[in-house]
């Protein structure tokens, strides 16, 4: 009778530990906070084209620093007018362009408001006005014809450098077409100078007796290319261009870090030979953090992107190549470089 009892009693009290277990396990999955699974960031369309400068792009995406930031970038390459129209028609989110180009933008009848939040490089001679051999120098531009793109950086850099020696627009015999058929021209001797960028400088050089007779170098800082973004885009998502900055200066240290392979990837994607680019390297200078916090704040130079936009703005009113009215204090948002500098 004792053991009958002890048999029930026993298979009550494993009855009980099953129970309170399933209990158990029951209450710790009901009661169990909910995880929350993060939104992933929208897709980033970047334009960057063969600037050498702009092609830094090219590293981030083949190291995976777009990733290392958890970016979802859809990099588009091409060449640099045809980059500059796709994001003015709103079909890229951001681009790397100049400086006077965005102004530029701005001042015409852009489907976008563009914002700079990062300078990536300055020009130190990268852009060029080249001649033939009867051009000695910029005073004997007088009457010769000279190919350029209106409304262009090379526009800008040729106006500064006829001034710089005396001469204005009217002196001199324009020529507008595209990069493309200016150099052709060039080459036919249909033109007797061209004004372009590297790498399309060494194409230039190739025609017989033809010499630099001015660069980017003569006027410091006045040619600078930026990370620049649409503001819709920027004001709907800040968590990605946060990142898109970081990923810049990310870039740039793995470029110190690594600099022969760094060089690889430039030279390909700006269609330079590796001696090309070592050659010419000093015509880019590729700007980090210090730089850029340095370079966002007001100056009486070049070198100060407030001074420098005010300049080019002014500018382009002074010699009609824009028609609406710029807020130069909109422009320029360095918000994103504090918080790359506390990251």
């Amino acid at each position: 009778m004792r053991q009958t009892v002890m048999k029930h009693r026993q298979a009550l009290i494993y009855f009980s530990l099953i129970l309170i277990s399933l209990l158990w396990i029951a209450s710790c999955q009901f009661f169990q906070p909910q995880l929350k699974t993060e939104t992933p960031l929208p897709t980033f369309r970047l334009g960057f084209n063969n600037w050498p400068g702009c092609a830094v792009w090219q590293i981030a995406s083949e190291q995976g620093i777009f990733e290392k930031n958890n970016l979802d970038i859809d990099l588009q390459f091409s060449d640099y007018t045809t980059g500059i129209t796709t994001f003015a028609n709103n079909q890229l989110d951001g681009n790397c362009q100049t400086l006077f180009d965005t102004i530029y933008m701005l001042g015409t009848n852009s489907s976008v408001d563009p914002v700079i939040v990062a300078l990536t490089d300055w020009s130190t001679g990268g852009d060029q006005i080249i001649a033939a051999s009867n051009v000695q120098n910029i005073q004997q531009l007088k009457g010769k014809k000279v190919a350029f793109e209106l409304g262009s950086v090379g526009h800008y850099l040729l106006l500064m450098g006829l001034e710089k020696y005396g001469l204005k627009l009217s002196d001199i015999q324009k020529s507008n077409n595209n990069l493309i058929r200016n150099l052709a021209l060039f080459f036919e001797e249909e033109v007797d100078a061209i004004v372009t960028y590297m790498p399309f400088v060494k194409e230039a050089l190739n025609r017989p007796g033809s010499q630099t007779l001015l660069t980017s170098q003569d006027f410091p800082g006045a040619i600078s290319d930026h990370l620049v973004v649409n503001r819709q885009f920027l004001e709907n998502n800040p968590q990605v261009v946060k990142g898109l900055v970081k990923t810049w200066f990310d870039t740039v240290e793995f470029m110190k870090k690594n600099p022969d392979l760094s060089r690889q990837i430039i030279a390909y994607t700006s269609g330079l030979t590796l001696q090309d680019l070592k050659d010419d390297e000093s015509k880019i200078s590729i700007k980090g953090l210090s730089d850029n916090l340095t370079a966002f704040e007001p100056g009486d130079s070049f070198a100060s992107l407030p001074y420098a936009a005010q300049n080019i703005y002014d500018f382009l009113r002074t010699n009609k190549l824009i028609e609406n009215s710029v807020d130069i204090q909109r422009i320029l948002d360095s918000s994103f470089l504090a918080n790359a500098q506390n990251r």
